[in-house]
């Protein structure tokens, strides 16, 4: 009599599916992580199902892993991997500290733009403008439109500071006071760069201004007219 072969276990057919799957999961995480926000909010969210917007009517606070900008509003709204949009918005990251009318975080570029006027507080010093554009991958921050700072003192058209070494670039026209030093430029003038000094501890005590560039800075600020 033929000995018959034990039947083969058979996995159902949900457990391939699931198997499947998971391993989708993974290597789509590898291959294209998303933007990450972390949201509190201070009351209900409501979902535009017609934009796709999640709106906080009562604000709230949000955090971008992916650019390490912390923003707290009494109104905002966002569309997740993608855009946020904020109004009188409190923000920190790592441009410093910063009061802002007008707020939108460009989840997709990676960057902060800001209209309406701002008070941005970085190493030490407190520079106030209209509009700012931040970008998170290169670090550089721009300001625009009747641009003045406190510490160093100045008035400039636009400003260009970087956010890794604390250079400063101001556009001209301008007018920089240090002490008994003031250094102004026409609109057809040089830019004029103020690279910090720091003691031991490596705090700001002083900015040393020149008009000669460094080789990045002139590359930043021929980018930004070509724009």
């Amino acid at each position: 009599m033929p000995l018959r072969r034990p039947a083969q276990p058979r996995w159902p057919l949900w457990c391939a599916l699931a198997l499947a799957l998971l391993a989708a999961l993974a290597v789509a995480e590898d291959a294209a992580p998303l933007a990450e926000l972390t949201v509190t909010a201070f009351g209900a969210q409501r979902l535009d199902l017609a934009t796709g917007y999640t709106e906080l009517a009562d604000g709230g606070i949000v955090v971008d892993q992916g650019s390490g900008v912390r923003l707290e509003a009494p109104w905002l709204r966002y569309a997740d991997g993608e855009r946020l949009e904020a109004t009188e918005a409190v923000l920190a990251g790592p441009f410093g500290t910063m009061d802002a009318a007008e707020v939108v975080l460009d989840l997709l570029g990676r960057r902060l733009l800001v209209e309406g006027g701002l008070t941005l507080r970085a190493d030490g010093a407190v520079v106030r403008a209209r509009a700012l554009r931040f970008g998170a991958d290169d670090g550089w921050l721009w300001a625009y439109g009747d641009v003045s700072g406190d510490t160093p003192t100045f008035e400039a058209a636009m400003l260009l500071y970087d956010t890794a070494s604390g250079r400063i670039v101001l556009v001209p026209p301008y007018a920089y006071e240090d002490g008994p030093l003031l250094l102004r430029a026409a609109v057809d003038g040089a830019p004029l760069q103020l690279t910090p000094e720091r003691d031991e501890t490596a705090a700001i005590v002083g900015y040393d201004a020149s008009t000669a560039l460094d080789a990045d800075v002139a590359a930043q600020l021929a980018a930004a007219s070509e724009e």
